[in-house]
């Protein structure tokens, strides 16, 4: 990655994502931090932002010319890149090393696991009750229910032919009790009201442009658990937000104990489930769009 490679409009042009969508999210990341700020609206936007913003501000045209760089720009990153480290290499390999490590974590951890889903949404019919039960929510009445043969606990949503389908695990109609796998089924279908399926997969798709960078494998799976965590809400707002809870801990306790990210993601969802915090705007609109705006204005001059 030598200042000639990020001369070509592309690769300079993807490098310059990273670098903005770095910056961002140092900075949000520590905004976040110091005002405390809670799971909810907020902090799902200033993901969103997170991972569109950088497209945009490596695009402003005419950042990748010689020129720019030598007069204009506030920070040149192709010097930095060009620091050399020991025995010939340069910092621009450890970054290149970073960035194939991260898209094969990418395709490892994200697409492998969605081709299996797709694979699994031809399986069997699930029984008979639980297709009644899920076509008695509202907008599923045309849902298919796929039974997983999986003995863990697993529920999932996809889309075929831009219809819904729920997938159930054998495990999870074993493990839960009725009331558990309802409000489980209630949690999922939550993800398709009001438009949370089709813009988290949206987003997937700007991350998948993205699958290279580290910040942005980072703010999407932290976007997932937020929209997780909108979901639980959903699905307990007027009952006993306790069921889901305990649901909740079966699924923790029959995770490997190795997968310490999902474990820590299912005890932030129980924690925010017993604080009965709502779903609300920790801060202003007007103060994202200036934050953004202010975004627009900076990263451009860095390249």
């Amino acid at each position: 990655m030598t200042p000639a490679f990020l001369a070509s409009p592309l690769p300079s042009y993807l490098w310059q994502v990273c670098l903005h969508s770095s910056i961002m999210g140092l900075i949000f990341y520590t905004w976040v931090h110091r005002v405390d700020l809670p799971s909810g609206r907020t902090k799902r936007r200033l993901l969103a932002i997170l991972l569109v913003l950088p497209l945009v501000t490596a695009a402003v045209p005419g950042r990748t010319a010689l020129e720019f760089r030598e007069r204009f720009a506030w920070f040149d990153s192709s010097r930095v890149l060009a620091i050399p480290l020991v025995g010939g290499l340069e910092l621009s390999h450890i970054v290149l090393l970073v960035v194939l490590l991260t898209a094969a974590l990418t395709i490892w951890q994200e697409l492998v696991p969605w081709w299996r889903r797709r694979a699994v949404s031809d399986g069997a019919a699930a029984p008979d009750s639980l297709a009644r039960l899920a076509s008695s929510l509202p907008g599923w009445a045309r849902c298919r229910v796929i039974l997983n043969p999986s003995d863990q606990i697993v529920l999932a949503t996809g889309c075929r032919s831009g219809q819904p389908r729920l997938i159930v695990s054998r495990g999870a109609i074993a493990q839960l009790t009725p009331e558990q796998l309802a409000i489980a089924i209630a949690h999922e279908h939550a993800h398709w009201q009001a438009g949370r399926w089709w813009r988290s997969h949206a987003l997937f798709l700007v991350r998948l442009l993205q699958c290279y960078s580290p910040v942005a494998l980072w703010a999407f799976r932290e976007y997932c658990l937020e929209v997780e965590i909108e979901c639980d809400r959903a699905a307990v707002a007027g009952s006993d937000p306790n069921l889901l809870v305990r649901a909740l801990l079966r699924v923790y306790e029959s995770t490997d104990g190795r997968d310490a990210a999902a474990r820590s993601a299912i005890r932030k969802r129980v924690k925010v489930l017993l604080g009965g915090a709502p779903d609300g705007d920790a801060l202003p609109r007007a103060t994202l769009i200036a934050a953004s705006a202010l975004m627009l204005v900076v990263l451009p001059w860095i390249v």
